[in-house]
């Protein structure tokens, strides 16, 4: 009975301690697991609910599942290749919807915050029973092997569905689908680390890509002259979200042009019910590239809708014959550009008037002309930056031949947005600093810009200051002297009458009462004449009888 009641060995403290660091790397892998495992679920369900409510479900849901692992692989930037063609050769599919890359990427978000909470230091109550209150905190754990091992788990079951399509009608590009799958997992962590950890993000990076970072931070302070690098990301993200709200209206307005069309495409696409939502998922998917699109045609280079066409403001060229795809229906006409055309080019000029607006904002105009102008200049390259990363990611391939491309020219775009937006910002921005420098000093007061009549603070205005000569004082500062004039004479009455009593005599002194001394900040200064202000009673200079 003794062997079962018996308590066996317990780990001490330091045990626990060792025991940590191997429980938290687990704990990081099933994290980057179960991360992967939650988006590969998320696309599955959709795919299955659309596969059940079709009108002929093949017998098996096997290709419906591969689907789903093929929609997965392709929002993290994958390759497709379609091995069902008429013709029977493979076709590569490139174009990654940018609405599904947001579901991994809040996945990989919320799970690298969670393990970044487990490395911190941690609050351990046994070891304060056990040894005392200096042992109440156990030693935080590195975040790197944890981070590693995250990334390891999340790139298993990458890999792991990288196999999985390759028998299906449409099987991931393995090279592709490998390289971006671990691009998005790595920049997704390392953004998520920095933003969290702060400065002390950096000790994650290898020593040549912290150098680099050095180096740029450098460059950047010696640039903006003492300005904060937040200003410039600000301007830079309002001149790029003006852009996409841009190309967002212009693509409405093309589709409600070609409304007609687009309603005819969709019924010629999708008969059911079933296929028009699987339809309308798919342009709502792609409303992000589109709007990418429309941002380009605005800019001036325009995109492509096949190999050796071209749509922009100047005009369009013949495009090769193109499926029936609602979005597509709001391409304009083939042929020159028209003044319809022209005018969108006030979108870009509208998002250098907001750069400039941020980068020369009433509390950052103490700085010089030059540091104004280098912060418009560096957001304007930053929204450049983003308008060619996004272009790059919103285009592809949709096939062979005159489908091989698709979508802006990245380069263009970039150069494009960064020109627009610097050829309008930087001149607006010193517009703006010198008139919210002439609103600041109109709106100080005479005495600020004098600057010789305002007094320190907390200093008191002596007593009879501010009468011109020749005047009388305030109320105040009358009342004043005729009390301390009051309280003298009452004085020399008193030494009047002590001094006219008979030798001999005896007084009669009233207990001694508390003398009050007054501060002399607050003492009244006397009149420079000594006589009496007007209107105060002046005592009488006769001495008592005794």
């Amino acid at each position: 009975m003794s062997q079962l009641t018996d308590r066996g060995p317990t780990l001490s403290s330091h045990d626990r301690g060792a025991a940590q660091p191997s429980a938290a790397t687990g704990a990081a892998f099933l994290g980057g697991v179960l991360a992967a495992c939650l988006g590969l679920g998320a696309f599955a369900v959709a795919v299955l609910l659309i596969w059940v409510a079709s009108l002929y479900p093949d017998g098996s849901p096997t290709p419906a599942l591969q689907l789903s692992a093929d929609l997965w692989l392709l929002a993290h930037g994958g390759g497709l290749v379609r091995n069902a063609t008429p013709s029977g050769t493979p076709a590569p599919v490139e174009v990654t919807p940018m609405l599904f890359v947001a579901l991994p990427v809040w996945l990989l978000y919320r799970v690298t915050r969670h393990t970044l909470a487990t490395s911190a230091r941690r609050f351990d109550p046994a070891d304060r029973t056990a040894n005392g209150p200096e042992s109440t905190v156990s030693p935080g754990l590195a975040p790197r092997p944890l981070l590693g091992a995250l990334l390891t788990g999340y790139l298993l079951v990458a890999g792991c569905a990288v196999l999985y399509t390759a028998t299906g009608p449409v099987a991931a590009a393995p090279l592709s689908a490998v390289l971006c799958v671990t691009g998005t997992a790595t920049a997704t962590v390392t953004v998520t680390a920095w933003r969290i950890l702060g400065p002390t993000g950096a000790d994650l990076l290898p020593p040549s890509v912290r150098r680099l970072l050095t180096d740029y931070r450098h460059t950047a302070r010696r640039a903006l002259q003492g300005a904060p690098p937040a200003v410039v990301l600000r301007a830079a993200a309002a001149a790029t979200l003006a852009l996409l709200a841009s190309g967002a209206l212009l693509l409405l307005l093309a589709l409600g042009l070609h409304a007609g069309e687009a309603l005819r495409d969709l019924r010629h696409l999708a008969p059911d019910w079933a296929g028009c939502c699987t339809v309308v998922l798919l342009c709502l998917a792609l409303l992000p590239n589109a709007a990418v699109w429309g941002a380009a045609y605005g800019l001036g280079p325009g995109f492509t809708v096949g190999a050796g066409s071209a749509v922009g403001p100047l005009g369009t060229s013949g495009h090769p014959a193109l499926p029936h795809f609602p979005l597509l229906t709001g391409l304009p006409d083939a042929g020159t550009g028209r003044p319809l055309t022209w005018a969108v080019a006030a979108a870009p000029v509208l998002a250098g008037v907001l750069l400039a607006r941020y980068a020369a904002r009433p509390r950052d105009t103490h700085g010089t002309w030059r540091t104004t102008a280098a912060v418009a200049g560096l957001g304007a390259g930053a929204c450049g930056a983003a308008m060619a990363t996004l272009a790059c990611f919103s285009g592809g391939a949709l096939g062979n031949g005159a489908l091989a491309d698709f979508g802006p020219n990245w380069w263009l775009t970039g150069l494009a947005a960064a020109g627009w937006t610097a050829l309008t910002g930087v001149p607006v921005a010193l517009v703006l600093r010198a008139v919210h420098r002439r609103t600041n000093r109109t709106a100080e007061t005479p005495e600020a810009r004098r600057g010789r009549s305002v007094l320190p603070q907390g200093r008191r205005k002596p007593v009879g200051e501010g009468a011109r000569p020749g005047q009388a004082a305030p109320a105040e500062t009358a009342g004043q002297a005729g009390h301390a004039e009051t309280v003298a004479q009452a004085g020399r009455a008193e030494t009047g009458r002590r001094s006219a009593a008979p030798a001999g005599a005896v007084r009669r002194t009233s207990p001694a009462a508390p003398v009050r001394t007054a501060a002399p900040w607050t003492e009244p200064r006397p009149p420079a004449d000594g006589a009496p202000q007007p209107g105060v009673p002046s005592a009488p200079d006769e001495p008592d009888a005794a």
